[in-house]
């Protein structure tokens, strides 16, 4: 009978796993408040640890961002007496240096203090150990139920194999990051401001006029385009301690070109609070994509707190946990012979060099959540 049930249980999580989700898009805080947010991770995988700091928009939209809290005292301490200071590399973004990383055991607490002199806190976190990945399995696959056009037709699924620890009460989560080279740094039809390394939003053609079509600028400079996992994927070992688990799904590739696919695959051990934490806000947005869209019933942070009001809310977390990290390469040749990649138009078009000049105009890579300057770990063309 417990066999019967651990196989309904993984096949429900593999249909929940591959199924669309309706992304949530366009909604008010509640009372159209503005939160401090936090996102902060802290793992043993030696590399930046970051911190982003920001205040959220009391009213979220596809087109509004959070505002960046920027000249604040980012630090982090350990039960030992250790602490490092992290840096604000970009407005409101703040890491340690590349080869700082937490070591599985000791317990960390995260600091902020911002230029008004409010101070915040993390309650203490315990990094947990986390079992390795014994294999990734990468399936071409085609769904019969979209057309050929439809992007969701064709592509890769992406599982692992992992050993469950033999300790009872383990929690997991899964997260993936991809890297892709970007062409344009840019895509404007009021032109590009300089000063403000985006798009403008006042016309800088004659008599106030708007580009017919958009003008796409390519990057003046190395520039990668950064994506995550837009659900949760989380587990807990309830129906399964210590055993062998295969074929666990992490993400669908998309077959939108015949290029290598960059991935990074991070194997998690999480607590029970962050668990029961993030099986809430998941409960609630099915898998609106971040800790902060959310609707009316706001997850507001387990553990972060203001050290002169606890009352206050707070989005976000501190994530305190032991990670494996894998990085794999796609090779979007195999398997796929037959069927053409299926990928979005690229609308626009460039501008000519100007007089004398060998290129067109460029636009900044500007470093932020979503774009860097920094070649990835691993990164091969």
């Amino acid at each position: 009978m417990a066999t019967k049930h651990l196989l309904l249980y993984f096949l429900m999580m593999t249909l929940g796993m591959w199924s669309c989700v309706t992304e949530i898009r366009d909604f008010e805080q509640i009372g159209n408040n503005s939160f401090l947010t936090v996102e902060a991770t802290l793992s043993n995988q030696a590399g930046a640890q970051r911190v982003i700091v920001s205040y959220s928009s009391p009213s979220i939209t596809i087109n509004v961002e959070n505002k960046p809290v920027q000249k604040a005292l980012v630090f982090i301490t350990d039960d030992k007496g250790s602490r490092v200071n992290l840096t604000e590399i970009v407005n409101g973004i703040y890491e340690t240096v590349p080869t700082y990383k937490g070591i599985v055991g000791n317990i960390y607490t995260l600091h902020i203090t911002l230029p008004n002199g409010k101070k915040y806190e993390s309650m203490p976190e315990k990094m947990i150990a986390v079992p390795l990945i014994d294999k990734i399995d990468t399936k071409f696959v085609v769904k019969t139920s979209y057309s050929l056009k439809d992007a969701r037709s064709v592509g890769y699924d992406i599982t692992l194999d992992f050993k469950d620890s033999p300790e009872p009460n383990q929690y997991y989560q899964w997260k993936w990051t991809h890297y892709e080279r970007t062409v344009y740094c840019a895509k404007c039809n009021l032109g590009y401001d300089y000063s403000l390394s985006k798009c403008s939003t006042i016309s800088r053609y004659p008599y106030g006029q708007t580009s017919p079509e958009l003008i796409n600028y390519k990057c003046g400079e190395q520039c990668f385009d950064v994506s995550f996992s837009p659900t949760y994927n989380i587990l807990s070992d309830n129906l399964l301690n210590g055993q062998q688990v295969r074929n666990y799904p992490i993400v669908r590739v998309p077959y939108d070109g015949r290029t290598l696919y960059y991935l990074k695959i991070e194997q998690r051990a999480i607590s029970q609070k962050m668990y029961r934490y993030f099986r809430s806000i998941k409960d609630v947005t099915q898998g609106s994509g971040t800790l902060f869209d959310v609707p009316a019933e706001t997850q507001f942070s387990p553990n972060i707190f203001a050290v002169d009001n606890p009352n206050e809310r707070i989005l976000g977390a501190f994530e305190v946990f032991g990670a494996e990290e894998k990085i794999i390469y796609i090779d979007r040749l195999i398997g796929s012979d037959g069927y053409s990649p299926v990928n979005s138009p690229d609308f626009g078009r460039e501008l000519p060099p100007s007089p004398g000049a060998l290129n067109g105009p460029r636009a900044n890579c500007v470093e932020g959540k979503y774009r860097s300057t920094k070649e990835p770990k691993g990164w091969k063309e």
